[in-house]
């Protein structure tokens, strides 16, 4: 049985960050990705980042490109999604792949310890002795894959939210998913003949909402009989609360974009806070019928369209069988969760808050060797920077290091 180094799960942004590392630490190291090289990051490609080039790339992925010769964006650069994809991401796997084995098209369904059960050898060192089994979908077929440390580097972009009352799906919300739009749509783009001269209900009060709600007032501007209802449960005079002095000016300049639709929509469209989605149907021949509770009444109404923009959760079905401690809350780690709780209180969510600041060992679950890295350790948070991920990379390396520098002084290496 070959047992790798290192299994990584996700290859985008931070499961190639740490593969970079795993490379230069000559590591067998193979990473895994259910679709293709940051595919979660060309789904959103036209979308343009709120941080510059020098946050979004990471020290390890751009020491190699450099050393490839490849021209980089300049650090204050902001790039669209498309753009960080064929500029930074894309070469960076082509420049891994002679060095660390890259397997797309394969989704890692479970990952478990070889052969201890998830409640035995608690706290042993015996079960951080046993290599991970990692079940692998792959061409029709499911393959087995051994290794000794797991970076669930996945992310959360492929599990949205469900958009009714309390997180859990609205009546009827099941059978309409598919038609409904979980993710941020390009409606003055690719999308644009889905919702030009259509009704639109937006639902959600975060950063992609916001860049939903400002397209579709640029395109109802454009585009007679093009209407929306935003929808936000918050119960804020805005829809999103301004951070403090933010350093991040694109971030900032959204917000107060969003603000102002939200303050003053094109004719015919509407803002709605304190409002929840309570039931939806299919409707005959298209559309669907909604019902919404706001200012205390139940209001019923007919729509083209449903963006639901309410934000991800971590898929924890890969884990399952791992001693892995989550936050009631979050869904994420529990180390990081309480971390992220004392840094940002209750306070509208910043991104800018750096691993050093959590700490290392938050990183560490009671499952040896396992971490979980990028946007998933976050969970429902959304306050996540790529730069963070990659600092986490950084501290799961150093804690694999510390923990071999341990094994070898209790045999005695």
């Amino acid at each position: 049985m070959r047992v790798m180094d290192l299994a990584i799960i996700g290859a985008g942004p931070v499961g190639l960050e740490a593969a970079a590392r795993a490379a230069r630490a000559g590591l067998a190291t193979v990473v895994f990705d259910a679709a293709e090289v940051s595919a979660h990051v060309d789904a959103w490609g036209w979308l343009q980042l709120f941080s510059p080039f020098e946050l979004n790339a990471g020290p390890e992925g751009a020491e190699v490109l450099r050393g490839q010769g490849v021209q980089l964006p300049a650090g204050e650069e902001i790039l669209t999604g498309a753009e960080f994809r064929t500029r930074y991401l894309l070469p960076l796997a082509a420049a891994l792949r002679s060095r660390i084995e890259v397997r797309e098209g394969a989704r890692v369904r479970d990952v478990a310890r070889a052969d201890w059960l998830k409640g035995e050898a608690l706290g042993s060192a015996a079960r951080a002795d046993q290599p991970f089994r990692l079940l692998v979908e792959e061409h029709g077929a499911e393959t087995e894959t051994f290794a000794r440390a797991v970076f669930d580097c996945s992310g959360t972009y492929g599990q949205p939210n469900w958009a009714g009352p309390g997180g859990t799906p609205a009546r009827g919300e099941r059978g309409a998913r598919r038609a409904i739009e979980y993710h941020v749509p390009d409606p003055l783009g690719a999308q644009r003949d889905l919702y030009a001269a259509k009704r639109t209900l937006l639902l959600g009060s975060g950063h992609s909402a916001a860049t939903t709600a400002i397209a579709l007032a640029a395109l109802a501007r454009a585009v007679p009989r093009t209407r929306f209802t935003w929808a936000s449960r918050g119960t804020f005079d805005v829809p999103l609360r301004r951070i403090e002095h933010d350093p991040l000016p694109e971030r900032s300049a959204l917000t107060r974009r969003a603000n102002t639709v939200a303050a003053e929509p094109p004719p015919g469209c509407e803002w709605l806070s304190g409002a929840r989605l309570l039931a939806v149907t299919r409707a005959d021949p298209g559309g669907f019928e909604v019902e919404l509770e706001t200012a205390g009444s139940v209001r019923r109404d007919r729509f083209d369209r449903i963006v639901a923009n309410v934000g991800y959760e971590p898929d924890d079905r890969l884990y399952r069988q791992l001693q892995v401690h989550t936050c009631y809350a979050s869904l994420g780690p529990m180390g990081i969760a309480a971390a992220l709780l004392g840094e940002q209180g209750d306070g509208p969510a910043d991104c800018l808050i750096d691993q050093d600041a959590l700490g290392t060992e938050t990183l560490q679950s009671p499952e040896p060797s396992f971490f979980i890295l990028g946007a998933k350790s976050f969970g429902k948070n959304a306050a996540f920077l790529m730069r963070t991920g990659y600092e986490q990379v950084a501290g799961a390396f150093s804690l694999l290091g510390r923990h071999a520098a341990a094994a070898r002084s209790d045999s005695g290496g």
